[in-house]
């Protein structure tokens, strides 16, 4: 339905323009003749929410549910749901007992909200992004026919957060920044419906180059990779939500992750601008001995950091791991301030100590690998 694909393209647009987040959540609850919808992502440890989109609902609810309701029925319901499955309020929590509830009088009786439709949309370790679209008590509880909508809607969802969140090289992609693209350590092809390469950056003719990769018509050096890329091409092609593959190097030293997306209408027309026709799939090709030191811009970019934030995760992760004081006084900030930062960036990016972010940030390109000297190693020596 025409509907239905509108929502889509605002979805995948919102990827690349958070502010149309709230745009695609009340066209959901139009959808689904809904209230309103939110997306956010938290850490309940931390207590602290680092990102939402409000469609239409409360505001000062919203600021109500942050500072004294993360903890409520319906959270407690979502715990340990897997990833993508909608869960319907109604069917966890009864209505009846969630008036008795400090949370049902601060946050949903002020709205006159009793129904939600909820998903997981990505989790790591106690950070999570959630998708909600809420119903009011007169509009009932959600029917058959819009459990099927959120259904369909839920892999778009999460692959939207994912693209948007993980992989800044799709915002460098819908900004038309090409000069951008050319320089990231990422790999970017462009492919059309035939199948057949339009567009690729210089890391991707790399790959090509070295035999990884092939371009016409898009595949890899194993045919059985190959297979499963071509399927994941379809599925982008036909308005699907894609998918994540990996493929062993030409060597076979390492593996080479593959994200498929479908290009919808938006992107389609930035690339035209950019003399670049027929381009209806992305592929991002992540090379980890290709990657290169990145500002924290990417970091922010990827995990919802603020500035501050990234900047002492940088600090942290270089130089031989410095101390806290250390990076405290490098940063011109105090000791208990870098403290409140890290436990941030820990609970954001989902790793458990200063050792295990140095590695994700290493890995990333956001600081050079260090020797035993502290003395930076070009990462494809290893």
């Amino acid at each position: 339905m025409a509907a239905m694909e509108e929502i889509l393209d605002l979805i995948y647009d919102a990827a690349g323009d958070h502010q149309l987040w709230p745009v695609a959540l009340s066209g959901i609850a139009d959808l689904t003749r809904s209230e309103g919808g939110i997306l956010f992502g938290q850490s309940v440890t931390a207590e602290q929410v680092y990102f939402d989109f409000n469609g239409r609902l409360n505001q000062e609810c919203n600021r109500a549910y942050q500072e004294r309701h993360m903890q409520n029925p319906w959270s407690v319901a979502m715990e340990g749901k897997p990833l993508g499955q909608l869960v319907l309020s109604d069917e966890v929590f009864e209505l009846g007992k969630l008036r008795n509830s400090g949370f049902y009088d601060d946050v949903l009786r002020p709205q006159g909200i009793g129904h939600n439709a909820m998903i997981a949309l990505a989790a790591r370790d106690d950070f999570r992004v959630a998708f909600n679209i809420c119903r009011s008590e007169r509009q009932g509880e959600f029917e058959a026919i819009e459990r099927k909508i959120f259904e369909a809607l839920a892999p778009h969802l999460r692959r939207s957060v994912t693209l948007g969140f993980r992989l800044t090289a799709y915002r460098a992609l819908r900004d038309a920044a090409f000069e951008l693209v050319e320089q990231m350590a990422d790999g970017v092809v462009l492919v059309g419906y035939g199948g057949d390469v339009v567009y690729a950056n210089e890391m991707a003719c790399s790959l090509e180059a070295q035999g990884t990769l092939k371009f016409k018509p898009i595949s890899t050096w194993s045919a059985p990779h190959s297979r499963r890329l071509a399927s994941l091409v379809r599925l982008a092609l036909a308005g699907k939500a894609g998918g994540t593959m990996s493929v062993p190097s030409h060597d076979r030293s390492r593996l080479v992750s593959i994200v498929v997306a479908g290009l919808r209408s938006r992107e389609s027309g930035v690339l035209r601008e950019a003399h670049i026709r027929g381009a209806a799939c992305a592929l991002f090709i992540i090379d980890p001995l290709q990657r290169r030191t990145i500002g924290t811009q990417h970091l922010i970019d990827a995990y919802g950091l603020t500035r501050a934030e990234a900047r002492v995760a940088a600090s942290m992760s270089s130089g031989g791991l410095p101390s806290t004081s250390a990076s405290a006084s490098a940063l011109g900030l105090s000791a208990n301030t870098v403290k409140t930062h890290l436990r941030r960036v820990f609970a954001k990016t989902g790793t458990r100590g200063q050792a295990e972010l140095a590695a994700l940030l290493t890995a990333l390109g956001v600081v050079k690998a260090q020797d035993a000297r502290g003395e930076s190693v070009d990462a494809r020596r290893h």
